[in-house]
């Protein structure tokens, strides 16, 4: 049982259409925020990372999550990512310092 769920934990899976829709915007996390678990799920929503790849990109704040999407699709994960706690924001460009 514990070797099944950490296959399901590494499962690469599929990044939701109507958050991937191709254009010049990304979305940085700044903050995981209270409810990291939550944060977790949007990023491998968002990405298509399996949970435990998600994990480390989400530990690694202030990070881009996803890259080269629409306005649109910036706005619903940050919206998504902001309702579960963390600070997001949308963006042309961002560099880390």
């Amino acid at each position: 049982l514990q070797r099944r769920a950490e296959a399901m934990m590494r499962k690469p899976g599929r990044a939701s259409a109507a958050l991937t829709e191709p254009g010049a915007s990304q979305v940085v996390l700044q903050l995981i925020g209270s409810r990291p678990i939550h944060v977790i799920a949007i990023i491998s929503q968002a990405t298509g990372l399996d949970l435990m790849s998600a994990s480390n990109l989400a530990k690694d704040a202030p990070v881009v999550v996803v890259s080269g999407v629409s306005e649109v699709s910036a706005n619903r994960v940050v919206e998504r990512l902001q309702k579960a706690g963390a600070k997001a924001v949308a963006g042309e460009a961002y560099r880390p310092e």
